[in-house]
Parts: structure tokens; C-alpha cells; sequence
């Protein structure tokens, strides 16, 4: 009986009572801190990929503006037709973006991933190139070599034309954007 008297005590039952409130208080907090963590990664994932959309549609409507095949066949008879002609490769940078979020890659969604890093991976192997392309040892070599050396440049910027459709179109799906069209007025670069 003394218990029941314990329970019926309203100090007792405003400690309870207090208690109660304070444990709903903190599940409910910690449903908010939850939800809100999601909301700011959702935003981050968002802001990330846009950035990246912007980054490699950049490179794939380049690329898209210049015939590649035609570009390598001209290359090549000016280089069979005049051993000593060497072509003028420009460098590039098309990672700035990639380079400065590289740290955030994780927070993109699983089907994202595989093709945004494949594009990026294409990217570096035609900045290496374009370094060999460049060098002392590219100009030491025999005519034959080179245009093997530059026949692989081109083949590596069409490798890296299909591999940025393939990430635009994963981008634009996991963004709701679907074949948005670049803000160049052009026709989207993820499609044909």
C-alpha cells in the first residue's frame, strides 16, 4: 500500500509526468536532427550533381561540335603526306569541378557513381595523352608512331564523348531532368 501511496504522490506524478515529457522531447528532436540531415545531404547530392551536369555537358557539346573521324582522317594525311609535320595539341582541363568535389563523391546515389567516375577516368587518359602529345619524346619519334600516338588521342576523346552521354543521361535521371537541353540552346548532349 505504501507504493500506491508513493505513486499517488503529486510530487511523484509530476516527476513522471516531467520525465515523460523530457524522453518525447528528445525522440522527437532527434526525428527533426534526422530529417533535417536528410533534407541538407538530398540538397548536397542536388548541388553536386548540377555542378557536375555543368561540368561534363560542357565537354561533351565541345566535343560534339567537332567531327572527330573527319578531324583524325585531315590530321593524318597532313602527317603521312610530311614526315616532319607534328600536330598542335592544345591542353585541356575539363576536371575543375570534379577535381574540387571529389571529396563529396559519396553522397551521390550508387547509379551515379559508375558512370560520373568512368567519364572523369576517360577525361585524365586524354590529359595524359595530351602531355605525351606535347613532348620531346612525341617529336623524337618516327612518323608511324605518331600517328599511332594521335590515332589513339582521337580515339580516346570518342571514348570520352560516349562516356559523358552515358553520365549526363544518369545525372539527369537521378535529378528528375530527364534530356534537359542545354542552356546554350543547343540540343541536349546526352542524345543523338
Amino acid at each position: 500500500m505504501a507504493m500506491l501511496a508513493d505513486i499517488i504522490d503529486p510530487r511523484v506524478q509530476q516527476a513522471i509526468v516531467g520525465g515523460f515529457f523530457v524522453a518525447v522531447g528528445w525522440v522527437y528532436n532527434g526525428y527533426r536532427n534526422r530529417k533535417r540531415e536528410r533534407r541538407r545531404r538530398l540538397e548536397k547530392m542536388q548541388d553536386v550533381q548540377t555542378a557536375l551536369i555543368a561540368e561534363i555537358d560542357h565537354y561533351v557539346v565541345t566535343l560534339k561540335q567537332f567531327d572527330l573521324a573527319a578531324t583524325w582522317s585531315r590530321i593524318v594525311t597532313a602527317m603521312e603526306e610530311d614526315d616532319s609535320y607534328i600536330p598542335v595539341v592544345p591542353s585541356e582541363r575539363n576536371d575543375t569541378v570534379f577535381s574540387a568535389l571529389i571529396a563529396e563523391i559519396h553522397v551521390l546515389p550508387e547509379p551515379v557513381i559508375q558512370p560520373v567516375v568512368g567519364y572523369y577516368n576517360q577525361v585524365f587518359a586524354v590529359d595524359a595523352i595530351i602531355d605525351d602529345l606535347r613532348s620531346e619524346l612525341f617529336r623524337e619519334m618516327d612518323q608511324v608512331q605518331r600517328i599511332g600516338m594521335y590515332t589513339d588521342y582521337i580515339a580516346l576523346k570518342q571514348e570520352a564523348l560516349a562516356r559523358g552521354r552515358s553520365a549526363l543521361r544518369a545525372l539527369r535521371e537521378s535529378t528528375g531532368r530527364g534530356s534537359v537541353s542545354s542552356s546554350r540552346g543547343v540540343v541536349p548532349s546526352d542524345q543523338s
